[in-house]
């Protein structure tokens, strides 16, 4: 059987009790009127205020996850993504912090022309996060094309959620040594609050 709800510790003062009354009140109006103006950080601000001055507020806590779930999916916008191309310019900017959401549709194939003794991949090129393969889906958050070669990529997966680590432009590709003999492309539908 679950525990309902511990109920917040409110003051033993009365007019200490009357001033955070009279402050909820204001600041419920106020994070209502934000959210109405499509203004989701600072609605978001005011909620989480309440919160500290009151644990567990119910309408406060329910205001923090409304905007959270509206700010995943205030953006959206599908790219294509080349296999024959190297990095490629999303057109999408991130927020630090922010989560964010992608779908992924397509098909590509990796092509290899090899001699008797095959294709070893460069050190500076092998990934330290296993879950990344020949083929595979990557990205990097970078603020200039010349943080690309330096960019550690993470892998860009279907239905999946991340974090973006920091502020700043979404580069898409295959994970491949060589791309350009490659074949096919993938869609991706990117969504988040995406940064100005």
């Amino acid at each position: 059987m679950s525990q309902p709800p511990k109920q917040p510790s409110l003051p033993a003062d009365p007019q200490l009790l009357g001033l955070h009354k009279e402050f909820v009140l204001k600041a419920e109006k106020l994070a209502l009127e934000y959210e109405r103006k499509k203004q989701l950080e600072k609605a978001r601000e005011v909620y989480e205020s309440m919160v500290r001055l009151v644990p567990n507020y119910a309408t406060a806590e329910a205001g923090i996850q409304r905007i959270l779930g509206s700010q995943r999916m205030q953006d959206r916008k599908l790219v294509t993504v080349e296999a024959n191309q190297h990095w490629q310019d999303s057109g999408v900017n991130l927020q630090s912090g922010m989560p964010v959401h992608t779908e992924v549709k397509g098909r590509w194939k990796v092509v290899y022309e090899t001699g008797s003794k095959g294709i070893e991949i460069p050190k500076a090129f092998q990934q330290r996060d296993s879950r990344i393969k020949l083929g595979s889906l990557i990205g990097v958050v970078v603020n200039s094309p010349a943080e690309l070669k330096e960019a550690k990529p993470f892998l860009i997966e279907n239905g999946k959620n991340f974090n973006a680590s920091k502020t700043g432009r979404l580069f898409l590709r295959m994970f491949d040594v060589d791309p350009t003999d490659n074949e096919g492309k993938m869609y991706v539908l990117v969504q988040s609050t995406f940064a100005n």
